[in-house]
């Protein structure tokens, strides 16, 4: 018990730093797009996939009850073999730094799933609507990045369904019913919520720590010393940093060398929107739930 009240204690101020950061990312991708980042995308030329890193398989999530996965959960249900990764991004669109990261996928024909906040899919449609439109999944993340471990129920149910809504509302295929904590921040009640709703959690086996280091090398060291330690899992990244899009074509590069085989996430059925006004937007909360299980 010690232990685990030392570990929450130490880890506090990392997530408030972390909260900084999502922030910061959040308001300035908010600001009026370039020219340049307003264009729709150039026509890409054809890839030849024969020898890039591709999609081993793709698996279909029945969402129905929920689910967990990751390995923060006591029961996750089953997903991945050993040496499969799955790739997924939070916290965007982004105008450029996505775009350069869908780039980066594209040149290794592989697929991920994009954890997003309404507020970003709001302000970025055309961007949001091309990550699907490549092939992408695309999930939800709430609607202004709010810890859940901080919020009334009815806050929490909010910040989830107006996030949908604006998702439902601006994707073609529509959104997944797959659903990320901001900051690992699960609360039972909430989690509780989304098994009722059928919309899967995913938690994260692999943090690239994108938001706190500054270099490809560091990013590289963090996802593969986990990988390597677990043998594979869904690795966390965030589509709202500049260190991110550098990162990911070495990072993919070093998936194919050591043989990783990645994992497409899509869902077996459609999400039943519920309606729910936008919540107003509000500074980011400091109390933190949990980052992550002490184990």
């Amino acid at each position: 018990m010690r232990n685990a009240l030392l570990f929450a204690a130490l880890l506090l101020p990392t997530v408030a730093l972390a909260e900084d950061r999502v922030a910061n990312a959040a308001a300035t991708a908010e600001k009026p797009a370039t020219a340049e980042q307003a264009a729709p995308p150039a026509a890409k030329a054809p890839v030849d996939c024969k020898n890039a890193l591709g999609v081993s398989r793709v698996i279909e999530v029945d969402t129905t009850g929920g689910g967990e996965y990751g390995e923060q959960y006591m029961h996750p249900r089953p997903l991945l073999e050993k040496g499969e990764v799955v790739i997924t991004f939070d916290d965007g669109p982004h105008p450029e730094f996505t775009r350069q990261i869908l780039d980066a996928l594209a040149a290794e024909c592989t697929e991920a799933t994009f954890f997003y906040v309404g507020r970003m899919i709001k302000n970025f449609p055309d961007m949001a609507r091309q990550v699907q439109a490549e092939g992408h999944t695309v999930g939800t993340h709430t609607y202004t990045h709010r810890n859940l471990g901080g919020t009334s129920m009815g806050q929490a149910e909010q910040q989830i369904e107006s996030t949908f809504n604006v998702a439902e509302a601006t994707l073609p295929n529509g959104v997944a019913p797959f659903f990320r904590f901001p900051y690992l921040s699960d609360p039972q009640r909430v989690r509780d919520y989304l098994a009722k709703r059928n919309i899967a959690v995913f938690g994260i086996d692999v943090d690239s720590f994108d938001w706190r280091v500054r270099t490809t090398e560091k990013v590289m060291h963090n996802v593969f010393t986990g990988l390597d330690k677990k043998g594979g899992g869904i690795i966390l990244f965030h589509d709202i940093h500049a260190n991110t899009a550098k990162s990911i074509p070495a990072v993919l590069a070093e998936l194919k060398k050591r043989s990783y085989k990645v994992v497409h996430l899509v869902p077996k059925s459609r999400l039943e929107a519920v309606a729910a006004a936008e919540p107003t937007q509000v500074a980011p909360r400091r109390r933190a739930h949990r980052h992550r299980r002490a184990r």
